[in-house]
């Protein structure tokens, strides 16, 4: 009979498998006895924590919502005491609930005969209906003295503004109760600090408690709300609002605990408590509601929080099965891995012959015949692949050596048909306005005897305007060269935002005055300032003018600027010109460039205003999604300190 630690020893995979399974089952032992301590205490610290946040977010979420009705009702009162008078009071309380759609309603009451012509009692009320509508009405009389209603006594009372506990209240319907409310009420005070009535804002409790009742951590779990009697205002079970509290049905001796809670809850305090509620372990987790005198509570039954943890022991049976399958399947994927090597070197012969030699195959780290081999094998593959690579490199950069010369060819040549374009277009810009001025002089010289005084002025404007152009595009190539080699600009001048614009439209002159309306249009005030270089700030802005000017023959030509929220001020420019097309948008920027060869101009002028905006620490760029005319240039630059 063979011994059978012979056989596994002389059996490499039989040796294999029985490590690999006997390292993971020790593994698998030690890490499921370590988790079984651990998860109780985890879960049970997981749940807490989440049980706080979720307290805390429900808070910050109430306070939220009161602060909401707080605020509109300060600025309805504020509209209130402004306009005292009967019909402006109906507006003012439908108009706090259309802008407010969690308030429920609003009324606002005066004190006794406050309008005489009204008789003792004047309260408008209105009311959001179930459908979103809002109904308004005049409240109050014999069978409703709203003077004694909580919601009206206990701020005036108090002298101040103050949240009423949740009430049942008649409200437009007098015969029957529609839903339980809590009010934040704010005492009127006229202009000589005397108390003349009460605004109230309502909400509905049924709303709020739907709204904090979606706030829980799990299914089971569960807000409630006490007011300062230990009313219950928000609870899963309807039946217990208002008119039970904590302490109904409480025996000292059964329900010490819940009764404690109960005193820290209305006390305003904050904590953890764990007891027994409905006969069921609870956590309960409770803090103040701040501008109330009411407490926000989470509850969070104890099999909620280990019913996880409960149902843990199937799910380990599960995980112990599925785990001596999968160590079954890894075994048997390493025994079968022990000669993948010899595949490998089968697989990479074949792609040698086929030609393909970048695929490597890795080193081996066993010593035995099958890992020299495959090292042997790995180095000589490796060696092939390296001269290869290098032959196919070096055709590589030879190709591309050839196409950078074909590209550089081109380019020097697209370079010499711009200059020549330029020389000829610029030859053309500067020789018409020499012409024009020349054939004027010789006029003068010849006959400006017989040349009337209207004549003369106009012939003078031609040769000033057509004087000015040429300055202008030799100002414009000296603007090139200078901004060839210069890359900052002083900007330490402090430059008025409004005055700059508007002194720049007095000195443009419209092409048609009677079809173009030139307008400054801003919205910064006139003492908004940025630090920036004036003269070419200026530059750039009359650039985008002038040819706005150019090109539009009727409608209108804006300048603006409005600030922006991160420190930077835009500078609009926009017309109704003849705009843009949207294939040659992307090329307005590049150097000589013209959408039409007939205008004037070198194609410069938007070249140089990016450059100099680029400069001064900002960007130019043209509004594609402009739709108030046709083109609309915005430069964009800091504020500057």
């Amino acid at each position: 009979m063979k011994n059978p630690f012979t056989h596994i020893q002389r059996s490499l995979s039989l040796s294999l498998s029985l490590w690999i399974l006997f390292f993971a089952v020790l593994i698998f032992v030690v890490s499921l006895g370590f988790f079984y301590s651990r998860t109780r205490k985890f879960i049970r610290q997981d749940a807490i924590q989440r049980a706080e946040k979720v307290l805390n977010n429900t808070a910050y979420s109430v306070s939220e919502i009161l602060n909401e009705v707080e605020v509109a009702t300060t600025n309805t009162d504020w509209q209130v005491r402004r306009h005292l008078h009967p019909d402006s009071i109906q507006a003012y309380s439908r108009r706090i609930l259309i802008r407010n759609p969690n308030i429920f309603g609003c009324s606002i009451a005066f004190e006794p005969y406050y309008f005489a012509d009204k008789g003792q009692y004047y309260s408008i009320y209105s009311e959001r209906n179930e459908d979103g509508t809002i109904e308004t009405e005049q409240e109050g009389g014999d069978d409703y003295r709203y003077f004694g209603k909580d919601w009206y006594k206990t701020p005036l009372e108090r002298k101040e503004a103050c949240w009423v506990d949740p009430f049942y209240d008649y409200y437009l319907d007098t015969t029957s109760v529609r839903t339980a409310i809590t009010s934040y009420s704010k005492p009127l005070i006229d202009s000589q600090g005397h108390y003349i009535g009460v605004i109230s804002a309502d909400l509905s409790l049924k709303w709020l408690s739907e709204t904090i009742s979606a706030k829980k951590p799990s299914p089971r779990s569960y807000c409630i709300i006490l007011g300062k009697e230990g009313n219950y205002f928000v609870h899963p079970d309807t039946s217990k609002l208002i008119y039970q509290t904590i302490f109904t049905g409480a025996s000292p001796e059964k329900d010490a605990d819940r009764i404690w809670l109960g005193r820290d809850m209305v006390a305003g305090k904050t904590g953890m408590a764990q007891l027994h509620i409905d006969g069921e372990e609870c956590y309960v987790f409770y803090r103040p509601l701040s501008r109330t005198n009411w407490s926000l509570a989470v509850v969070y039954p104890e099999s909620e929080i280990f019913r996880g943890y409960n149902n843990l022991f199937y799910i380990v049976l599960g995980i112990i099965g599925v785990g001596l399958l999968l160590m079954l399947f890894l075994c048997r994927q390493i025994v079968k891995k022990a000669i993948v090597p010899v595949n490998q070197l089968a697989r990479q012969a074949h792609d040698i012959t086929a030609g393909h030699f970048d695929e490597r195959m890795p080193q081996s780290e066993r010593i035995d015949a099958v890992g020299q081999l495959q090292n042997s094998f790995a180095s000589m593959q490796q060696s092939i692949s390296a001269h290869v690579h290098d032959i196919q490199q070096m055709n590589e950069e030879i190709e591309q050596r050839n196409e950078e010369l074909v590209v550089a060819n081109q380019l020097a040549h697209e370079a010499d048909l711009k200059k020549t374009a330029f020389m000829q277009d610029i030859t053309h810009q500067v020789r018409t306005p020499l012409n024009i001025i020349t054939g004027f002089a010789q006029v003068l010289r010849e006959g400006y005897q017989l040349v009337t005084e209207e004549e003369m002025v106009t012939i003078i404007d031609a040769m000033q305007e057509n004087s000015k152009n040429i300055t202008g595009i030799i100002g414009m190539l000296m603007a090139a060269s200078y901004f060839e080699t210069h890359t900052t600009l002083d900007c330490n001048d402090e430059i008025r935002c409004n005055d700059l614009c508007r002194q720049l439209v007095s000195a443009i002159r419209v092409k048609n005055p009677d079809a173009v309306k030139l307008d400054v249009v801003t919205q910064v005030p006139d003492d908004f300032c940025i630090r920036s270089n004036r003269e070419y700030l200026g530059k750039v802005l009359n650039e985008l003018l002038s040819n706005s000017n150019k090109f539009t023959q009727q409608g209108f030509i804006e300048i603006g600027c409005s600030a922006n929220d991160n420190g930077t001020v835009d500078f609009m420019v926009s017309d109704t010109g003849i705009g843009i097309p949207e294939d040659a948008r992307e090329i307005i920027f590049m150097q000589f460039t013209k959408l039409d060869d007939f205008t004037e101009g070198i194609g410069l002028g938007l070249t140089l205003c990016k450059r100099v905006a680029f400069i001064l620490g900002g960007d130019l760029n043209l509004d594609t999604e402009y739709t108030g005319g046709t083109t609309r240039f915005i430069l964009t630059l800091p504020v500057g300190k």
